[in-house]
């Protein structure tokens, strides 16, 4: 599950690559991306563990520099959540806040007995209070992430925010529940049961987050390709008629934009005269394209209407 979900990141980081010079949500999303895949980079998915943490000592360092770009993945996701919900970016006492955590989970870590590389480190080395102090401070505030990006997203209504919410909540459940299990480990009980949910529940939810983010550059891609069709439609249709045809005064406009012109302009002539019943299927199709986006104007959608004749 963890390569899956490399996998998923990865691809999408790489998809979707020009946000980064965007601003704004986009680019504390694709931070998002590529953090999150450093961090499940550090699991072993790729170069196996032993290899991995050799180069760093040999001494589960690998585990630390995870959890680290886990944070930052989570705390960039969080905030672009919440600049989307309040436009807002990242405040001081925000950026303040990751840093202390960060540096308050590695204190723990570096005062342990660390021993060799382990693939399974948090869980074998369970019953050291170091070791609880430290997941339990990464833990804990990853549940509080989740909890800070599913209130940012509550009035959110478009389905692929279903995912990234149920996302937030498995791996908001998957943090819990870990902090409970070492908790129990430190008093000497072992509740494998809880132990074991941990990975489904948080990889399972970064692969629900990696769903979500990834439907919006597919939707636009899908639009963009069906807004050409209806362009080259629409152009078909205004090659018979006395319209202005102005790519190259526009050619910086979007897909959009440039569909929405020569929908304006066929209907401009469907006002004068009657359309044929290709031209109104053309005019049809493109209206319901730029509906999903903005509204059209009541004029274009009335020109698009076959006429009836008395």
């Amino acid at each position: 599950m963890e390569l899956a979900a490399f996998l998923a990141l990865a691809v999408l980081a790489v998809l979707r690559l020009p946000a980064l010079s965007r601003g704004g949500a986009g680019t504390l999303s694709e931070l998002a991306l590529l953090t999150g895949a450093g961090a499940l980079f550090m699991v072993g998915t790729v170069v196996p563990l032993p290899i991995l943490d050799g180069w760093f000592g040999g001494t589960n360092v690998v585990n630390l520099m995870q959890n680290v770009l886990a944070t930052l993945a989570i705390w960039f996701m969080t905030m672009t959540a919440k600049l989307m919900a309040t436009g807002g970016l990242p405040a001081r006492r925000e950026l303040l806040e990751l840093v202390g955590v960060i540096v308050s989970f590695s204190i723990p870590f570096f005062l342990m007995d660390r021993g060799d590389t382990h693939q399974q480190f948090i869980w074998a080395y369970a019953d050291d209070g170091w070791l609880w102090l430290y997941a339990s401070i990464y833990m804990g505030y990853v549940a509080y992430l989740m909890v800070r990006m599913l209130v940012a997203l509550r009035h959110r209504e478009a389905r692929p925010y279903m995912a990234v919410r149920l996302g937030a909540i498995f791996m908001g459940t998957a943090s819990v529940f870990e902090i409970i299990y070492l908790t129990a480990r430190v008093f000497g009980y072992a509740p494998e049961w809880l132990g074991d949910s941990f990975i489904p529940l948080f990889y399972g939810g970064i692969l629900l987050f990696a769903a979500g983010l990834g439907w919006f550059p597919l939707a636009r891609k899908a639009r963009d390709l069906a807004l050409t069709i209806a362009g080259s439609l629409l152009r078909r249709a205004s090659s018979g008629h006395q319209v202005i045809l102005d790519d190259e005064d526009h050619s910086t406009d979007s897909v959009a934009h440039r569909t929405y012109r020569l929908a304006v302009q066929l209907a401009d002539f469907g006002n004068t005269a009657e359309l044929t019943p290709s031209e109104q299927r053309s005019l049809r199709f493109a209206t319901r394209l730029l509906n999903l986006q903005v509204p059209a104007p009541q004029i274009i959608r009335m020109s698009a209407e076959p006429k009836v004749l008395a």
